[in-house]
Parts: C-alpha cells; structure tokens; sequence
C-alpha cells in the first residue's frame, strides 16, 4: 500500500490538474486502473491523451515499471482501495 498515494498523486497531476477531492475527472478511473493492471504500452497510450510534460511522463513510467514487478493479487488490492476512494469522493460530493 506504500504506492497508493504516489499513485494517486501521479495520476491526478497527469490527468487533473484543477481536481479537488468532491470532483473527479472522467479519465482518472481508467488511468488509475491501467497503471495497476496493464502492460506499460497500453498505460503509456493512455497517459498520452494528457498533454502532460515529457519529465512527468516519464517519471509515472518509471514509477509503473516497479509497479509492474508487484504480484498480481497486491495489484488487484490496490486497485480496489482505489475503487473505495474513488466511492468515497462520489458519495462526499453528492
């Protein structure tokens, strides 16, 4: 769980830049979900919609390839906290 937070801080700075905890931007789920779960290229597809500098770029893959070295069953854990934050945010913001 010690990713969670660069996780969640690398991709809101990617895709999010105005965000604030009530509001959540449309794509993060689905960055958020590939940088746990996909292979690199697709991430890197993904982050390529943002028009996000070369430098964070290429520090959210660096950070996805030790990612990538975690067992699949703490990727899927993570991936889940992310899903109960992201509930969590919807339900303060309603």
């Amino acid at each position: 769980m010690k990713l969670a937070l660069p996780l969640l801080l690398v991709t809101l700075a990617l895709c999010c830049p105005d965000a604030n905890a009530g509001e959540v931007c449309p794509a993060l789920h689905s960055v958020m979900f590939s940088f746990l779960l996909d292979p690199r290229e697709e991430y890197q597809r993904k982050i390529s919609d943002f028009d996000a500098p070369e430098e964070a770029v290429q520090g959210a893959m660096k950070v996805k390839t030790c990612v990538d070295k975690m067992s699949r069953m703490n990727r899927l854990a993570m991936a889940h906290f992310v899903k109960i934050v992201e509930f969590e945010c919807k339900k303060q913001s309603a």
